[in-house]
């Protein structure tokens, strides 16, 4: 007789669910009280700043940096960066079209928060619309019966990577980035050998450009701020703008080869590199501006962050060779760019969040394995301060991933460093004062989608909403009311997930996002999904409306994209494969949404790439990178274009591969 009756597939059958329990209870245990304080230091002076800075450089040059913490953790690091990389009809009566219970600004951009207006390709103010072409601000006037005529035009110097806008108080405000400022040059090292060739210098630029646009037809610029960063996010809150740039300049080290790996090469490179470091100034390293005003004449040229306002991390929570400057600038709007604050931390890439009162720069860690939260207060204009940190564990998505509520920060993430991934909501409370104070972890719901990432969050007041997906797409419903204790109220397991969520009245969600194999979680085709989430503890599913098996929408990754009225989701689409979007035209497809479901009810096509839709009064204005195109809202009548393609280039071409 076997002295083991339980066969072995059994006991694995037995075993696996315990380890597994095992392993989540280990990561919860990591998770509690994760989010201790990671105050920054300032600097007293630039002489501190610039030690900093040379410190850094000489950690930054040496070829043990690559190895500090062993190869293992940069290959995670790589995978775990990939991970993260991866927002009135006649014929419908108004009580069955649910209310938008999202935030539009008054400039006409789907935003995250109410009174927080995000920078954008396109703005309106009611009459005219102002898009962002190539090289040029576009003024457009709005026309009853037609397409919006150009009236204005303002051309840019330079070609940009990336622009966007922000406008009020009669201006334009318009972020550019431009090429990067390369130099070469051998800086005075004394009777040190140099090297065979001259290394080079990579700074990013960027502009900032004031217009006035008081008189549409004649659009003028007032000033402009040349300074070296990359444009990473804008807000405008009560009339002031919040810029946030990232500097880093990279400079390339000379190594032995560059002296011929003669017998003392390894020696006069290091030499030289060190010679280097030791005679820079602050101006190698820190970000510099210049600015034109174009109203007095006046210029002035300085270091784009004063170094009193510069923070950086205690000892080395991030490596040199990865970490930047993220820097804000703020201003008024009435008063323009000639009066100017700044604000900044040294750390990894930021993810932007803003409310009224605060600015978030969320950044991962040295390993990835934690983010690291760093509050700015807002409230003056002309002086943004630096309040206190927090770290939780884990990634954030997007800036959707953070909510500020009642004075409480909300910030989900996923830990992907190990194995079952799994998903939480963390509660931060800001605490202590400016400079020295702290984000601290009050409340938690762990345990979200084991072995599953976050496809998509959207906090409304006290209710949260989380997606995540491996095989199938859990819609989590959490109770927030009490920061600090946190609750899940219901779950929904359904095939695919939504990449983007959109609030509605009567209890409803809208979901933009993918299908999938329940089976094998291979994405399948774009679709749009209503909840109804009326009872928090039971959501459930009332339709699903598939909008394309090979179509893309840019709601997907930016929810500026979407925009839902009086009933209607607009949900800019084309072909699923990048370089098809190239050559084909786009489209709009509007979804009415009621109570009951979803309706695809229209499809509005435009020449070029679909970008934007802009509902204004009795007309629809869709914005895509060749031209405006207006549309009757209640028949869809196609009234005409304001092109920006030439007359010739008429061709309607297929908006899907098929």
């Amino acid at each position: 007789m076997s002295r083991f009756p339980i066969s072995r597939r059994r006991w694995l059958l037995l075993v696996t669910p315990i380890l597994a329990a095992a392993l989540i209870a280990a990561n919860l245990i990591v998770f509690t009280g994760s989010a201790e304080a990671r105050a920054l230091r300032g600097f007293a002076s630039c002489g501190d700043l610039l030690a900093h800075y040379q410190d850094q450089a000489r950690r930054s040059q040496t070829q043990e940096r690559y190895y500090e913490d062993g190869i293992e953790i940069e290959e995670a690091q790589a995978e775990a960066a990939e991970d993260v990389a991866a927002a009135d009809s006649a014929t419908t009566t108004e009580s069955s079209a649910p209310a938008d219970e999202g935030e539009i600004s008054e400039s006409g951009t789907n935003v995250q928060e109410r009174g927080v207006d995000e920078s954008d390709i396109v703005k309106t103010d009611g009459a005219y619309l102002y898009v962002l072409r190539p090289q040029s601000l576009l003024i457009a006037e709005l026309a009853k019966d037609g397409p919006p005529l150009e009236v204005g035009r303002l051309e840019f110097q330079d070609w940009a990577h990336r622009q966007e806008l922000l406008i009020g108080a009669g201006k334009a405000i318009v972020v550019r980035q431009l090429e990067d400022a390369v130099s070469r040059f051998l800086p005075e090292v004394g009777d040190i050998a140099r090297p065979s060739w001259v290394p080079e210098r990579i700074r990013p630029q960027s502009e900032i450009l004031e217009i006035d646009i008081g008189n549409a037809a004649s659009p003028r610029l007032l000033r402009e701020l040349n300074l070296d960063g990359q444009f990473v996010s804008a807000r405008l809150v009560n009339g002031a703008a919040r810029i946030v740039m990232r500097y880093q300049s990279y400079h390339h080290w000379v190594g032995p080869w560059d002296f011929g790996w003669e017998r003392n090469a390894e020696r006069d490179a290091q030499a030289y590199n060190e010679a280097v470091i030791a005679n820079s100034q602050l101006g190698l390293w820190h970000p510099l501006f210049g600015f034109q005003d174009h109203v007095s004449g006046e210029y002035e040229a300085d270091y784009a962050l004063a170094c009193d306002q510069t923070f950086a991390p205690d000892g080395s929570d991030a490596p040199p060779w990865r970490q930047g400057l993220n820097f804000m600038l703020s201003f008024d709007l009435a008063h323009g760019l000639a009066e100017r604050g700044s604000v900044g931390v040294m750390s990894d890439q930021p993810t932007v969040y803003a409310s009224i009162g605060s600015l978030y720069l969320a950044t991962p860690d040295r390993q990835w394995w934690n983010t690291n939260i760093h509050r700015f207060d807002i409230s003056d204009p002309l002086q943004p301060s630096y309040f206190g940190s927090g770290s939780v564990r884990g990634q954030l998505l997007s800036q959707w991933s953070m909510s500020e509520h009642d004075g409480y920060l909300r910030v989900a993430t996923t830990i992907q460093d190990r194995w079952p991934t799994v998903s939480n909501v963390f509660v931060l409370e800001a605490v202590g004062e400016r400079d020295e104070g702290s984000l601290e972890q009050v409340g938690l719901v762990s345990g979200l989608g084991v072995t599953e990432e976050i496809k998509s969050v959207r906090f409304a007041g006290p209710v949260g909403y989380v997606v995540t997906f491996r095989l199938t797409d859990p819609l989590y419903v959490l109770d927030l009311s009490d920061p600090t204790n946190p609750q899940t109220l219901g779950e929904l397991k359904i095939p695919g997930f939504s990449k983007y969520l959109h609030t509605l009245s009567g209890g409803l969600l809208l979901g933009i996002g993918r299908d999938a194999d329940p089976e094998t979680g291979w994405e399948r085709g774009l679709q749009a999904s209503l909840f109804d989430v009326s009872d928090p503890a039971n959501p459930t599913l009332l339709t699903v409306l598939p909008l394309g098996d090979d179509a893309f929408s840019p709601v997907e990754s930016d929810h500026r994209a979407f925009r839902y009225q009086d009933g209607v989701a607009w949900i800019a689409v084309g072909p699923n494969d990048w370089r098809l979007r190239q050559d084909h035209d786009g489209a709009f497809f509007g979804v009415r949404v009621t109570a009951e479901g979803l309706t695809h009810e229209s499809t509005l096509r435009v020449h070029g790439e679909a970008r934007r839709a802009i509902p204004i009064g009795e007309q629809i204005h869709l914005l895509s990178n060749e031209e405006i195109r207006t549309y009757d809202r209640a028949d869809h009548t196609d009234l005409g274009a304001l092109s920006f393609a030439p007359e010739w280039d008429n061709r309607w071409l297929p908006i899907s591969p098929e």
